[in-house]
């Protein structure tokens, strides 16, 4: 069983510090145990220094003491609820064999100096041996975990029950669709959120979302682990307001990257680092002018090839993938992985990908969507435009790229057009084909993720990374199938 969670500003310290990655795992570990057996203590003590410095930096040393004792009396009710919460869940997790994970769910400190601000707890179930496979109706066994994980929720303090609120997300692998593995996923979050109802939480403070396989957390494509992406999520917030910015932070985190939806293993390992081709600027005008790519493939890979439209690539398993590696993650927003560790994880082509679905958060006093205002506003230059430039002599269009600025939301599907050999004069496209796109939305970037709907097209997917304040794509790669084996190329779009 693994166990974790943390003290914000113990963590915050350690991260300060410069830790590797390792080092702050085995940190970690050690804020895991303290947590369970001396939260209180720890927080009490953590309080009040965190709360004295702030304050003597906004009004000396009155102001040190003002904010010691707030932060003393803050730090050692957040240290109560947490220690029991924690000891809580551990015993569950004993007692029921569960595989159970916590953390706190954070947001950035008002200001800037201060430690991150804790408004809730992610805690992750394994659910394997809470529903029967493609059920979501509880086990027996399944019906007494749920039963005893709502008895953890119930106790909190009279004054914050009214403003709390409960989310319950439910996710799959991806084996199977992803439209059926999203309503499962949404049943399931149902059938464990009238669990937290059943115990006493009002309907009104419940609110559950179905998943799917767009949010995975281990490899899909091997069968030994992707059963840790069968989950249920139950996130504790302190309020509606933290749920809706909570709810509209996962819908394209970047974090989620780090793990492909395909099933299928790769065939080979990476063996060598690509390069991409970058937008040419007209002398005359400005203006980026459209990428010709200039590679070609070899004599013999020409002979032979069995692509619908040679792109002339190479194998894709050659190619080692960094185009989304160094994409910064939002610095606003939630964290459950340090921002300074971020680009630690990997990141897989949309070679290794499938189209994610999710679903919205429904009410489970009324199974209707969360208020939640969505402004219509686009992204400065994204706003349907079409973009387009030619990979070996044949022109690729993506039509139109429509990215709404909250969230880096897809606010229209685009289909992709081909143009055989354009640069010899032809101007007949090939049947336009239909596409669905997911985007991942980071500080300055945006990963433009599209999947073509027809299994047997000249394109297998795109990816584009997109600047978000200069309407620009910055780097880019084509997938094509020759074969049976997957091919990439360089591809950067120009808009028109």
């Amino acid at each position: 069983m693994h166990k974790t969670f943390g003290y914000t500003a113990l963590m915050s310290a350690i991260l300060l510090a410069g830790c590797s990655s390792a080092q702050l795992s085995q940190m970690q570990d050690t804020v895991n145990g303290l947590g369970k057996d001396y939260g209180t203590a720890i927080l009490c003590g953590a309080g009040m220094v965190v709360g004295g410095g702030l304050g003597y930096a906004a009004n000396g040393k009155n102001g040190a003491l003002a904010g010691a004792a707030i932060g003393t009396a803050l730090g050692c009710y957040a240290g109560s609820v947490w220690q029991g919460r924690m000891q809580e869940l551990d015993r569950i997790a004993k007692e029921e064999n569960l595989s159970i994970s916590v953390q706190p769910l954070q947001m950035p400190a008002a200001v800037a100096s201060a430690a991150p601000v804790d408004v809730g707890l992610v805690v992750q179930v394994d659910d394997t041996s809470m529903f029967a496979s493609g059920s979501d109706q509880l086990t027996l066994s399944g019906q007494q975990a749920a039963s005893k994980l709502a008895q953890a929720f119930v106790k909190t303090d009279q004054k914050d029950a009214q403003n709390r609120r409960l989310l319950v997300v439910g996710h799959t692998d991806a084996t199977g669709s992803s439209e059926l593995n999203q309503q499962l996923s949404e049943r399931r979050a149902r059938t464990v959120g009238k669990a937290l109802l059943a115990a006493g939480i009002p309907a009104t403070s419940i609110y559950y979302q179905g998943a799917g396989a767009s949010r995975p957390i281990a490899e899909n494509s091997d069968p030994f682990t992707r059963g840790k992406n069968r989950r249920v999520e139950i996130v504790e917030m302190t309020s509606e307001q933290v749920l809706v910015q909570r709810a509209k932070a996962e819908e394209a985190n970047t974090k989620y990257l780090a793990y492909g939806t395909s099933t299928e293993k790769p065939r080979s390992k990476p063996a060598a680092t690509s390069k991409t081709a970058t937008p040419e600027v007209d002398a005359a005008s400005g203006k980026q002018a459209p990428v010709v790519n200039t590679s070609k493939p070899s004599d013999k890979v020409a002979a032979k090839s069995a692509a619908l439209v040679d792109f002339g690539g190479v194998a894709a398993a050659d190619k080692q993938w960094n185009l989304a590696q160094n994409i910064q993650p939002k610095s606003d927003g939630f964290s459950l992985i340090s921002s300074a560790h971020a680009n630690d994880m990997p990141v897989g082509s949309c070679g290794g990908d499938r189209p994610r679905e999710s679903g919205q958060v429904l009410s489970l006093a009324t199974d209707k969507p969360l208020d939640g205002v969505k402004t219509r506003d686009y992204l400065p230059g994204y706003n349907n435009r079409v973009w387009a430039n030619t990979v070996n002599g044949h022109l690729v269009t993506i039509s139109p790229v429509s990215i709404l600025r909250e969230n880096a939301e897809v606010a229209k599907q685009p289909f992709i057009q081909v143009v055989k050999n354009y640069d010899q004069g032809n101007r007949k496209p090939l049947p336009n084909l239909k596409a669905v796109a997911n985007t991942y939305e980071g500080e300055r970037e945006i990963l433009y993720r599209v999947f073509m709907s027809e299994p047997a097209a000249a394109v297998s997917c795109i990816d584009v990374v997109f600047n978000k304040g200069d309407a620009k794509a910055e780097r880019g790669a084509l997938f094509y199938p020759e074969g049976n084996n997957s091919y990439t190329v360089a591809y950067v779009p120009v808009r028109n």
